[in-house]
């Protein structure tokens, strides 16, 4: 008899039991469905760079939206749109030199460089400015006059210790985006030696400058390619300082080129600009629906065997490529803060 009642008190405690585990486990189910629930889709746009695999492809191939794949954070998303970049939709490059090259022989350069302006296409808008004391000095805004650029090209001033850090010029470039024309794509080309002096004066893949200023690029759609000029001329016999590679993580991080010399500077830059110039040429607007919200790792492949995809490594879900990006007034020059404290 007492077995028995044993027995019945045992299952009624795993009767209760098993009652408040279900209890306790409602919420946790509920959540799990509601994180199950589907995330909302909205139409992304980015601008992709169509590049052919040899050098020596004087056109590429015809790409549908078929051949084009995007990846959101390691799983596929649906493209939806892909449209080449027209005359009608406009392009804007910022040329930035940097101030501390007074040491180089840029100016054997000039001539390469102006004849590179003197062959854009007429509806890009070209704006000329100067890394200086962490800021970018804009001489000239966006102009189709091509002759009003090639007239402010000038040897950067002799000002030791101008350039804080390119990459503070970079950011403070991208905040302060000069008025034009508003224009589906936003190109910076620098010349630089890359060298964040400010931060260790060495390479460093976590040097917070130059992630903030790929970052920045990123959130206001921003291309940046780069010249790697040497500050010491074209003897090669400096090191670098490793601001190669941070030239390289800027422009891979925003869907840009980096051009350098193996040793020493080049003899001359034109082989340089005139793959950059097809570089601006063959552009196209992406569509793709993303699913997260703000800044999001994306992936752009093509299954097209003759070329590749340069496209940003994030782009910020719901941005509108072919709207103007608005951008705050410039209301300080440079970064007194950073200026101060040297």
């Amino acid at each position: 008899m007492e077995g028995a009642v044993m027995m019945a008190q045992g299952k009624r405690c795993l009767l209760w039991g098993l009652v408040v585990a279900t209890m306790l486990l409602s919420p946790t189910l509920a959540l799990a469905k509601k994180k199950k629930k589907k995330t909302a889709e909205v139409a992304t746009q980015m601008v992709v760079t169509v590049v052919p695999h040899s050098r020596n492809t004087a056109q590429i191939p015809t790409i549908s939206s078929s051949n084009v794949k995007v990846e959101e954070d390691g799983k596929p998303t649906q493209v939806v749109g892909w449209k080449p970049i027209t005359a009608s939709d406009g392009t804007q490059l910022v040329i930035l030199i940097d101030e501390d090259l007074w040491r180089s022989w840029l100016s054997l350069y000039f001539n390469d460089l102006n004849n590179f302006i003197s062959q854009l296409p007429a509806s890009t808008q070209v704006a000329l400015g100067y890394m200086q004391y962490g800021s970018s000095v804009i001489v000239v805004g966006f102009t189709t006059d091509r002759a009003t650029i090639a007239k402010v090209v000038h040897i950067p001033d002799e000002i030791p210790g101008s350039n804080v850090s390119p990459y503070f010029s970079l950011s403070d470039l991208v905040h302060h985006w000069p008025a034009g024309r508003p224009a589906a794509v936003r190109q910076v080309l620098m010349i630089t030696d890359g060298a964040d002096g400010y931060f260790t004066g060495q390479y460093d893949p976590e040097d917070p400058y130059v992630l903030a200023a790929i970052r920045d690029a990123q959130k206001q759609r921003v291309i940046v390619s780069s010249l790697f000029f040497r500050d010491f001329g074209d003897m090669g016999i400096f090191p670098s300082r490793g601001g190669d590679v941070y030239l390289f993580d800027v422009a891979d991080g925003t869907g840009g080129k980096l051009y350098y010399s193996q040793i020493g500077n080049p003899i001359t830059l034109t082989p340089f600009l005139n793959d950059y110039k097809k570089h601006l040429a063959d552009t196209f607007v992406l569509t793709f629906l993303g699913h997260g919200s703000g800044l999001q790792n994306v992936k752009v492949l093509s299954d097209e065997p003759d070329i590749k995809l340069e496209s940003p490594a994030r782009v910020v879900v719901g941005q509108k490529i072919l709207e103007p990006v608005a951008t705050p007034p410039h209301k300080t020059k440079g970064a007194v803060g950073r200026r101060s404290s040297l």
